[in-house]
């Protein structure tokens, strides 16, 4: 990207990503080594929320200073933080040969100590250990079967949805605030910090508390979450109205062209806070929609399971940038825009009840999972096979 020179190796930049999908291994990781053997399966879901919600903050560390950090080297060269970002991507290789070992040797005590307790899971990984044989095409059969399970298949349509109307959304964002709030490339750069650092603030210290606030539920806490940015989008969406009518008055009082007015540092404030509440809101369903998904299978199949769930986010982005900007074209685009996603929330909200519903009525009120989400039962296991 540091090196195009037109839009053909400005696309040709984009191949390496096809690479860069190592973060669902470590998130696949944290969710299944965050349960020692002696917890109870109450807490499991609390666990693991909290395990994916600091890996969050160390990742929204980088996304922080990042953005900060590349409206500022592009205010004199757009390249610059490209460049820079070449040297940090080196530095994150060699952070990763150095210090992420093997995920099984680093376990393989712990399992030890915990063997009488977890003879069950240990009789369930050495069934997983030996598909390693198994070709390719077999494993990504294995792994397509979860799309029919019964209990997985809706969970992962929900994840879909919600891709789509988090790209659809996210696509139209940094659009809106070049052309018609005109930030400028500092701004943008610290706009998108904001956003970053409270999220990685409240992934460390605010997901356990919100998770008890439901009674561990993680169902419950992702629906939460959905209406929340539900709220949040139309909220952004009046507060993006009245700094354009700010705009379009200021240009109408002075000489300058429209193209010319800044925004003010009040409407700065005001468009930042909208936007950071739909952060903390989609950060909290998605973490939770997560918490939930690897909660329906068992530790060998949790890298398989958000392998999936990334792959279905990529399908969803196919689909949410155009959709995004083609209603953004039409007059008062924005609000098309956040109508279309408006609805899409509602019908996740309305799946993942109807979704909820079902699994309750399942479950038996002495017997819960021994090793999953305590929404599930061990009946929910069944597509291992």
């Amino acid at each position: 990207m540091a090196n195009a020179t037109s839009p053909t190796w400005l696309y040709c930049s984009k191949i390496p990503t096809l690479l860069q999908h190592a973060f669902l291994v470590g998130q696949a990781t944290v969710s299944s080594v965050c349960e020692n053997g002696d917890i109870t399966e109450e807490s499991s879901a609390r666990s693991r929320a909290a395990a994916l919600g600091r890996m969050t903050t160390a990742y929204t560390i980088g996304a922080t200073i990042g953005p900060a950090l590349g409206g500022y080297l592009g205010a004199s060269d757009l390249f610059a933080g490209a460049r820079l970002a070449v040297w940090g991507s080196m530095l994150s290789v060699a952070l990763s040969i150095l210090y992420l070992k093997d995920h099984h040797h680093l376990s393989s005590t712990k399992k030890k100590k915990n063997e009488q307790d977890e003879c069950k899971e240990e009789d369930e990984q050495s069934q997983s250990s030996s598909t390693n044989a198994k070709s390719f095409l077999q494993s990504i059969q294995k792994t397509s079967s979860y799309l029919r399970h019964p209990t997985i298949g809706p969970l992962l349509f929900v994840k879909l949805l919600n891709g789509i109307s988090s790209s659809t959304f996210s696509t139209i964002l940094p659009l809106i605030l070049a052309n018609k709030l005109h930030f400028t490339t500092t701004q943008l750069g610290y706009f998108m910090s904001a956003s970053s650092l409270s999220v990685a603030v409240f992934a460390a210290v605010g997901i356990v508390p919100a998770l008890s606030l439901v009674g561990n539920r993680s169902d419950k806490l992702a629906y939460v979450g959905i209406g929340c940015r539900l709220l949040s989008i139309v909220v952004f969406g009046l507060v993006v109205t009245h700094v354009m009518s700010n705009l379009l008055l200021v240009a109408e009082k002075t000489p300058q062209e429209e193209n010319d007015v800044k925004i003010t540092n009040e409407g700065l404030i005001i468009t930042t806070m909208a936007s950071v509440a739909i952060s903390l809101s989609s950060h909290l369903h998605a973490t939770s929609l997560t918490t939930l998904t690897t909660g329906t299978v068992t530790r060998g199949e949790r890298g398989a399971i958000i392998g999936l769930e990334h792959s279905l986010f990529s399908l969803a982005r196919v689909v949410g940038p155009p959709l995004g900007t083609t209603l953004l074209n039409y007059a008062s685009g924005i609000w098309r825009v956040i109508c279309i996603c408006v609805i899409m929330d509602l019908v996740l909200m309305l799946c993942l009840k109807v979704w909820s519903a079902k699994q309750y009525s399942k479950i038996l009120v002495d017997k819960m999972s021994d090793d999953g989400d305590p929404l599930l039962n061990e009946n929910d296991h069944d597509h291992s096979d």
